[in-house]
């Protein structure tokens, strides 16, 4: 019987795994309780360290690979290369543990990390932003309801004057692409709140999915797909 069919008789322990944005971390979690959350230890140095930082995690909270019930991790937006490394690695544990694997878009992760801040209140509106290059940053509009993220807006990437215009009095904006948004609001003198540094999403994703991969859910032992948004600037150069 495999470890996610276990799942109903056991405490879910998941591993979450992000490594789409320019903070990678790892994370180990049972429901309602983060075990372990280590970062990445530099940009850019995700294929270096993630197994090694996964391997450091589980030494660190005692437990081995087949103590992991499911696996959560950062589909996209973001890092190009990161999604790929990201998703290959959390493939292939689920794939050789014989667990669960639930993909998470990174947006919606910036915006369910928001929410514990400012002294545990929610924000009814939050922005989710990630610095895309040539200019633009990724971004998605989640509303608060009732404990959970509700997608106002799909993910897609703008320019900064653009999503400012676009975005609602009120919102809270979380995330990296946030700096090119003040940019943008010194030029236009619109004034925005923003909530950084988020915490590591590893921890949320963990969290996520300790929820999402139980029996019965629509994700059990589902896949994760990447969510680009846009061709990378070696699929652009190519055209």
């Amino acid at each position: 019987m495999a470890a996610w069919q276990r799942a109903e008789t056991v405490l879910m322990t998941v591993l979450g795994i992000d490594t789409a944005t320019s903070r990678g971390s790892v994370a180990l979690a049972r429901p309602g309780e983060v075990l372990a959350a280590v970062p990445l230890l530099e940009r850019g140095a995700h294929a270096r360290d993630l197994l090694l930082r996964i391997d450091g995690l589980l030494q660190k909270t005692g437990l081995r690979p087949s103590d992991l019930h499911g696996l959560a991790v950062t589909v996209g937006p973001g890092s190009f290369t990161g999604v790929r490394i990201g998703l290959a690695t959390a493939k292939g544990f689920a794939y050789s543990l014989g667990i669960g694997l639930a993909g998470l878009s990174t947006l919606e992760a910036l915006a369910r990390a928001a929410a514990p801040v400012r002294g545990g209140a929610q924000p009814p509106l939050v922005c989710a932003t990630i610095e895309a290059g040539r200019g633009e940053v990724y971004a998605a509009l989640f509303r608060w309801v009732g404990g959970e993220p509700v997608r106002e807006t799909a993910d897609l990437s703008y320019r900064p004057e653009d999503l400012l215009r676009a975005l609602p009095t009120g919102a809270r904006v979380v995330g990296d692409g946030s700096a090119a948004l003040e940019r943008a609001v010194r030029e236009t003198g619109r004034e925005i709140e923003v909530i950084d540094p988020w915490p590591m999403l590893a921890a949320t994703l963990a969290l996520w999915g300790g929820r999402t991969l139980l029996p019965g859910s629509p994700y059990v032992r589902g896949g994760a797909r990447p969510n680009y948004v846009r061709p990378s600037d070696a699929e652009v150069v190519k055209r």
